[in-house]
């Protein structure tokens, strides 16, 4: 199971990290999903490969943040 961290942009000044988690782990193949506000982290332990990966990032744009990959992001992807 690939695990992965993205650097969400501007989850500081929302408060709301609920939204973003609930985004995230209403995806199937999510296992889970932890978020940090203060150092702007969304962790996510999930199943699949890039395609899973893509879907991640396509639920954190949709939910309203700008992220990008910490390095070994791509990595897990792959």
């Amino acid at each position: 199971m690939p695990d992965v961290t993205l650097v969400v942009r501007g989850l500081a000044e929302t408060g709301e990290p609920e939204r973003l988690e609930k985004a995230v782990t209403r995806l199937e193949f999510v296992e889970c999903a932890a978020v940090d506000s203060a150092k702007e982290l969304l962790a996510v332990s999930y199943e699949g490969g890039e395609a899973e990966l893509s879907k991640i990032e396509q639920a954190v744009r949709e939910a309203g943040y700008e992220f990008e990959p910490t390095p070994g992001a791509k990595k897990a992807g792959g």
